[in-house]
């Protein structure tokens, strides 16, 4: 259960995918003048150092944030970014303080900058170690500089039971980021459940689930039980997918290829931005000519 650590995968093309997604929802959800509340059920440590032997180790950061930084440092190019990857870049680069890419957020740090003084951060960590550097990481952050912190909960516990204690908030206001591992086959049947679940407490929540698109039964298939959760609950849903390279069978080995995020009752201004946005990414990031991206949403 302990063995992922999220700190060897910083920052790739399922990050970008991930976060430009947080980013935008929060920007949408902050605009209005009642308090939000944010849940991480797998918070991992908030910000990740790009030398760490974990992410030497891998590179995994350059199939993602690498290969797009330019973009960032090169003024022209900068200038004539679609704005949700412009606007994803420009939190990067306020983290980093300059053009050198040092550092990479974590989903709690993405949210966190981009939440106000009357919003909630409730973030649940199963990993004692990852907690531990958690909270460190987040006196970094502006909306707290310790636990003692009202507005900040933190919890080493299970994400899925953390997020069924905590809806619906106090604000009837919410957004949910579920992004387990999937290490375990497991996980992808507790994210369903854990979504039937939480449109019934909480049907007009927010919740946006990142899964790893592989050629397992168990990947292929959520999206499509997602759907039917939401379709039965009567939400609105978007699914979006990136895949820089070919999935390739479940015998071979390969790293991750591509990724989805689906998000029930999303902003309506999401699709554009992603469809907007996401042909830039797939250019930089792509390794072959059959590298995608897809976003389907519910109909209007």
């Amino acid at each position: 259960m302990f063995s992922y650590r999220h700190a060897f995968h910083a920052g790739n093309h399922a990050d970008v995918l991930k976060h430009m997604v947080l980013l935008h929802i929060c920007q949408y959800m902050t605009q209005k003048d009642k308090a939000l509340t944010y849940i991480d059920t797998h918070a991992g440590v908030g910000m990740y150092h790009l030398s760490n032997p974990m992410a030497q180790k891998s590179g995994e950061a350059e199939t993602g944030i690498t290969k797009l930084w330019p973009l960032w440092t090169n003024k022209g190019s900068r200038d004539a970014l679609p704005p949700l990857l412009h606007s994803y870049l420009k939190h990067i680069s306020e983290l980093n303080k300059g053009n050198e890419l040092k550092l990479y957020p974590g989903s709690p740090y993405v949210a966190s900058q981009n939440l106000r003084e009357i919003d909630r951060l409730k973030v649940f960590e199963l990993h004692p170690t990852d907690m531990r550097l958690l909270d460190e990481n987040l006196t970094h952050i502006n909306l707290a500089d310790s636990r003692d912190d009202k507005r900040i909960l933190f919890k080493t516990v299970d994400g899925f039971v953390g997020l069924k204690a905590n809806i619906p908030p106090a604000s009837r206001r919410g957004l949910t980021l579920i992004d387990p591992s999937y290490e375990m086959k497991d996980d992808y049947s507790h994210v369903a459940k854990a979504l039937k679940d939480a449109m019934i407490r909480f049907p007009t929540g927010t919740y946006a689930i990142w899964y790893p698109v592989l050629a397992r039964p168990e990947s292929r298939n959520l999206p499509t039980q997602l759907e039917r959760i939401a379709v039965e609950a009567g939400a609105k849903w978007l699914h979006a997918t990136l895949a820089i390279d070919t999935v390739a069978p479940a015998h071979m080995k390969q790293g991750l290829q591509a990724s989805g995020m689906f998000i029930f009752n999303p902003p309506y201004t999401l699709a554009a931005a992603l469809k907007e946005s996401l042909p830039t990414v797939l250019n930089r990031l792509k390794t072959s000519t059959v590298a995608a991206f897809e976003v389907t949403h519910s109909p209007d």
